[in-house]
């Protein structure tokens, strides 16, 4: 048991080392194809300000004629939408939004001051307690969870003179967590990336590189899709948006909606697919353009 216990919490700490060292490639505007947005169905926006804003230090600002509220972080867009979510992030494929900082243990404990709860990373299989090294090195990153149930990750930034935050990656979890990755490797032109093991694999994005990971949990309760949830989608930003549509649909992944332009949204060119789990994607054309 504690051969493998200690096995296990070597697998994670080279996780966490192989997080990249440069951020310039993470917020590369570039690449073809990069996480851009996520969208929140929030009961209260001033409830999500203090934890986005007040909390991890995002700015406020508003989209559009319609003045949608959103947060900025470098690297990333969150939307939010008054409306009573169905429920947390967990239960769905959708673990969690992962963010780099300078200080992990510090910003932990600015989170809890404000009242927000620390949790753990891979969730215990049924009938499992939790414990170490399932519960992660919280030196090196932490969980949190915000208003209305949307978990966060927190990892150590790995340069000098990081940002104070930084948006970082996507993380999914999932019985099938093989299969997952390597549908988001064929939907987005990912690559595998070295050094998975027996409940945890990453892809890696063209020009981008680590961003998209899963964790691998047998939940005891069936999950769902991520629409009317508190993460209702994840977004894409896709240089030439239009064609890459056919693409994905010459691979046999049909649009949930198709290509359009949305005049009210200064023409930003958008389209939906929804993974085999139920996870909402929006793919974007143009929104980077409001960072």
């Amino acid at each position: 048991m504690h051969r493998k216990r200690a096995s296990i919490s070597l697998a994670l700490l080279l996780l966490v080392a192989a997080i990249p060292q440069s951020f310039a490639q993470l917020l590369n505007k570039e690449a073809p194809v990069i996480v851009g947005h996520y969208h929140l169905n929030v009961t209260s926006v001033a409830e999500h300000k203090k934890f986005w804003v007040d909390t991890l230090g995002g700015t406020a600002t508003t989209f559009g004629p319609d003045k949608i509220e959103v947060i900025k972080f470098p690297g990333i867009l969150l939307f939010l939408r008054v409306q009573r979510p169905t429920g947390p992030t967990r239960g769905t494929a959708f673990d969690h939004i992962g963010f780099a900082v300078p200080n992990v243990p510090a910003v932990a404990a600015r989170a809890v001051a404000n009242g927000y709860k620390l949790t753990v990373g891979r969730e215990p299989g049924p009938g499992q307690t939790v414990a170490p090294p399932t519960a992660g090195d919280y030196g090196r990153f932490a969980y949190l969870v915000g208003p209305d149930g949307v978990k966060v990750e927190l990892v150590t930034s790995g340069e000098s003179n990081a940002p104070p935050i930084v948006h970082h990656h996507v993380h999914f979890t999932n019985k099938q967590y093989v299969e997952m990755q390597q549908w988001y490797m064929k939907a987005f032109n990912a690559t595998l990336r070295p050094g998975q093991t027996d409940f945890f694999i990453g892809a890696d994005l063209p020009g981008v590189g680590y961003m998209l990971n899963f964790f691998r949990w047998e939940p005891s309760e069936d999950q769902v899709g991520t629409a009317g949830r508190a993460v209702d989608h994840v977004g894409f930003e896709v240089k030439d948006l239009q064609a890459f549509c056919t693409q994905l649909e010459a691979k046999g992944i049909k649009l949930a909606s198709p290509y359009r332009k949305v005049p009210e949204l200064n023409n930003v060119a958008t389209a939906t697919i929804v993974d085999p789990w139920g996870t909402v994607i929006e793919l974007t054309e143009g929104l980077n353009q409001i960072r």
